[in-house]
């Protein structure tokens, strides 16, 4: 008992020792600002870059809204509440991996809507089942390593605001839309063919290049067309395109929706516009920006702190203590042999003891009691009250 206690104040002495350590040598991190070279389009994320007034804004005007924190394929799994528009807005920290554009696109063609809002979306997600190509070409310049975010004037020099193309439903109550300078191109090719009659095109669309997302994605008929909504000094930079039976809307231009620009002319109404579905979950895509179904909540939530260190070191350090608990250091001790004195060896060492002291009183002594005891039952009389004689 005694070891023990020592190894258990050993083991707090060390691991208060480590905590004093890493304390002392933790050094608090500055908070990296945002920018549009490493931008952060994250929800959670209240700097210039993020999206985080959005969000709030469709949940304070009573629309249901849901940071999605799983796989983009999980959408098809058997839920409760299923979203009818999902966000994605880039850049991603995680890319999307080829089971997921499968699904994705699988729920789109089911009637879904995929709101893909970035400057360099996913190749694979840029994509419709009519006779058109879309293609989204970014704009090189390296005025994005000296912009700053939070300053609209930066962000919008010489940009003029974009006007709403045809009245649709996503123009609808928006005069125009104010873009940054590094807003993307998105350009539209109409492909020769006649799928109606069932004639291979010459050139498939890309929704036919090695995705399999449903049969309603292939067979869906090749008179939808994508539409543009808004447009800039020729650039378009709003688009919606078909796909089965749902559709995927692309703005060229993050800056839109984020903390920094959504308050800008109506950019906060053309955002609304463009996840607003009914009724529907609107559901914004936070795994692909490191949250959710991958990551330890724990290291998630003690995440730069010396926490994480010292409990991984304590961890250690009791392993350690349980190894050398059951390993043996030196020889083996051989075990206690049995006990093998009788009562009788007993009983004759004492009276080997008294005759040799020659304390016969002391033996008298030792057998008068039990003596006493046998015979005043023997002659049926009380040993505690009759007299010795």
């Amino acid at each position: 008992m005694k070891e023990r206690l020592i190894i258990i104040l050993v083991f707090v002495l060390v691991a208060a020792v480590l905590v004093g350590l890493n304390a002392a040598s933790y050094t608090r991190k500055d908070k990296v600002p945002d920018s549009e070279l490493r931008p952060n389009r994250s929800t959670y994320n209240p700097g210039p870059t993020g999206t985080q007034a959005f969000y709030t804004l469709l949940g304070e005007t009573g629309r249901k809204v849901v940071r999605w924190q799983e796989p983009a394929d999980s959408l098809n799994e058997k839920r409760k509440v299923i979203p009818s528009t999902f966000v994605v807005v880039g850049e991603l920290k995680r890319a999307f991996d080829e089971p997921e554009i499968t699904g994705l696109l699988r729920w789109v063609a089911g009637g879904g809507r995929l709101v893909v809002i970035d400057r360099e979306p996913p190749m694979d997600l840029v994509t419709t089942t009519a006779n058109w190509k879309i293609d989204i070409e970014a704009k090189t310049a390296l005025a994005v390593l000296e912009a700053d975010p939070s300053d609209a004037a930066s962000m919008t020099v010489d940009t003029p605001a974009a006007k709403p193309v045809q009245p649709t439903l996503f123009t609808a109550g928006v005069n125009a839309i104010q873009t940054s300078r590094f807003a993307s191109k998105i350009t539209l090719d109409h492909f020769l063919g006649d799928t109606a009659k069932g004639k291979q095109m010459d050139t498939p669309p890309p929704a036919a290049q090695g995705q399999e997302a449903s049969d309603a994605a292939i067979d869906s008929s090749a008179l939808n067309a994508p539409v543009v909504h808004f447009a800039s000094a020729g650039r378009n930079v709003v688009v919606d395109a078909p796909f089965g039976e749902g559709q995927i809307v692309y703005l060229s231009d993050p800056y839109v929706t984020s903390n920094g620009g959504i308050g800008l002319v109506d950019n906060a109404r053309l955002a609304v516009n463009l996840v607003n579905n009914g009724d529907g979950v609107i559901a914004f895509d936070e795994y692909h920006h490191g949250f959710g179904a991958n990551n330890n909540r724990f290291f998630e939530f003690f995440a730069g702190t010396p926490v994480i260190a010292i409990f991984l070191q304590c961890a250690v350090l009791l392993g350690l203590v349980f190894f050398s608990q059951s390993r043996r250091f030196g020889r083996a001790l051989p075990d206690d042999g049995p006990d093998r004195l009788s009562k009788l060896e007993y009983v004759g060492a004492m009276a080997e003891l008294q005759r040799r002291t020659k304390a016969f009183d002391l033996a008298i002594e030792n057998i008068y009691r039990d003596f006493r005891r046998r015979a005043a039952r023997l002659l049926g009389v009380d040993s505690r009250t009759v007299s010795p004689a």
